[in-house]
């Protein structure tokens, strides 16, 4: 007869498999959304939509099954801990997706300047490169994979006042519509936001690996 220990292990790791299908579907949020930015650019809107439907519901599967286990009698603290992380993990990696629509919703823009669609693109770069890191340090427990993407948070964070000043600067010197420099600017803030729930996740993962993971997976081989 299983244990409840065995029993809670193999939920975990169906919950782990169900972060990992978010982070993955997150990246192709990503990239199938990056051309939206650029006027008359042509991207997969629909499947863009059908991948945030999806992060959605498994963000709601999870946040079910994380209450049902929590149900459960006789949990160790270490075993609640992780499940409230889990829980966490799946809503920072909802907020992604919706960061993305985000911007879907306000782009086109109708003139960029040419060192702020540089500074976009490397936006896009960086938070794609951290959501790879995410994948490989949940499916591979990687701690210095999840350590680098909060690092890399600085990063983006940087980016992003180096962008803010390029588009006031360029509003100033009457560069750029104030409707275009508008949506830049709030453009930009997601893809700081979304860095920052990239890096909250990996934190949050690497927190459950370092307190909870071996109090979960003991026994449940």
């Amino acid at each position: 007869m299983l244990t409840r220990t065995n029993f809670l292990g193999r939920e975990m790791n169906e919950l782990k498999e169900r972060l990992l299908l978010m982070v993955e579907l997150s990246h192709q949020m990503l990239q199938l959304g990056s051309k939206s930015i650029v006027l008359h650019a042509t991207f997969d809107k629909e499947g863009t939509l059908h991948a945030e439907r999806d992060i959605n519901t498994i963000n709601k599967v999870i946040q079910k099954k994380v209450l049902e286990l929590l149900s459960y009698e006789q949990l160790a603290l270490k075993q609640v801990k992780g499940l409230f992380l889990f829980s966490k993990i799946a809503r920072d990696l909802e907020r992604v997706g919706d960061h993305i629509m985000n911007i879907i919703v306000i782009a086109p823009v109708e003139e960029v300047p040419e060192m702020v669609s540089q500074s976009y693109a490397q936006f896009m770069k960086n938070v794609g490169q951290m959501l790879e890191a995410l994948k490989r340090g949940i499916k591979e427990e990687d701690r210095s994979a999840l350590k680098w993407i909060y690092e890399e948070d600085a990063e983006v964070n940087q980016l992003n006042r180096k962008s803010f000043k390029l588009i006031t600067d360029s509003l100033g010197m009457d560069q750029l519509a104030a409707d275009s420099g508008g949506k830049l600017i709030l453009m930009s803030r997601f893809f700081e936001r979304m860095a920052d729930h990239v890096s909250n996740a990996a934190k949050d993962y690497r927190h459950y690996l370092k307190d909870c993971h071996s109090s979960i997976s003991r026994n449940s081989t």
